[in-house]
């Protein structure tokens, strides 16, 4: 009877624990899929990546970090997968097809090809971010859909690119 016992008490502490990380996962943690090349050659198409969506806040975010952002795009809200360039009142500028933060040259060693865009300026508002894809010259991102809310619109940081 003991030996039962035991036996049902081992059971009920593993399904506990599964449901407590399985809930903890679910909360904490997003499962996304890259779609599109809009983030070529560092993530491709049918990725799956791991995004931080509960401890990733504004004062943590960092130039170059990859984000989940979701957006409307033509009339359709999706989540797109880009990259951070842009804070609050960095000015974002395209100047003969080379990319600046605030008068200085950005080293984007990410980047295959340069932007085909030859000259821009965008300022970005304050509790947003500026973000586009690594695929520059393939990409939908800040340069047509404006900066993004961070606090509305940005899911997470991408930590973890399974495959």
């Amino acid at each position: 009877m003991k030996n039962m016992k035991q036996t049902i008490l081992e059971y009920v502490k593993v399904i506990l624990v599964t449901v407590v990380l399985t809930y903890g996962f679910l909360f904490f943690v997003q499962i996304s899929h890259v779609e599109g090349q809009s983030m070529e050659p560092n993530y491709h198409e049918g990725n799956i990546v791991l995004v931080n969506k509960q401890f990733y806040h504004y004062d943590d975010v960092k130039y170059g970090d990859v984000v989940i952002a979701k957006c409307n795009i033509l009339g359709q809200q999706r989540q797109i997968i880009k990259r951070v360039i842009g804070k609050q009142g960095d000015t974002i500028e395209c100047i003969d097809h080379e990319l600046y933060r605030n008068g200085k040259k950005v080293n984007e060693t990410y980047i295959n090809e340069q932007m085909t865009d030859t000259n821009w300026t965008y300022t970005v508002p304050k509790g947003d971010v500026f973000i586009m894809g690594d695929n520059r010259n393939h990409s939908t991102d800040s340069r047509y859909i404006g900066a993004v809310s961070f606090k509305k619109e940005i899911v997470g940081k991408v930590f973890f690119k399974a495959f």
